[in-house]
């Protein structure tokens, strides 16, 4: 009760502090020069490019468990790479073996339709045995 008690005032105060700074300052637009528009591009290129690299050093650690069969920490490393917006349209018809796998049907289907979309064919195939393997599956259950 008292953490919540305080919780509330630390909020209050912080809304209070926050609404005097925006009420003593004018909001102006100011254009951006052509330095200060290189150097976000530079930025935005640097960070893009880090990304990249995150993105396959994680696909790489995936896929070296995807070849020791381990179709959990493949998820977990391939969930990694996704988190930097990139994609392989393969890794994403792997995952929906994966999720297979574990009999995460749905799972499995919204990453063979991603496939798919990505031009990843053979997902397609993938994608109906899927279906008839959820149905079976469930049939037996």
């Amino acid at each position: 009760m008292k953490k919540t008690v305080l919780l509330v005032l630390a909020i209050a105060l912080s809304c209070v502090a926050m609404s005097q700074r925006v009420s003593t300052t004018t909001a102006q637009f100011h254009s951006m020069s052509m330095e200060e528009m290189q150097m976000m591009a530079r930025a935005q290129a640097a960070r893009q490019a880090y990304n990249k690299q995150q993105f396959e050093e994680y696909m790489e650690l995936a896929y070296e468990q995807w070849n020791k069969q381990d179709c959990k920490v493949f998820l977990f490393y391939s969930d990694k790479a996704l988190e930097f917006g990139w994609h392989n349209d393969k890794m994403y018809f792997d995952r929906g073996k994966a999720y297979e796998y574990f009999h995460e049907y749905r799972k499995a289907k919204r990453e063979y339709k991603k496939a798919i979309e990505g031009g990843y064919y053979p997902a397609k195939l993938a994608l109906e045995q899927c279906k008839e393997n959820m149905r079976e599956w469930k049939k037996n259950r």
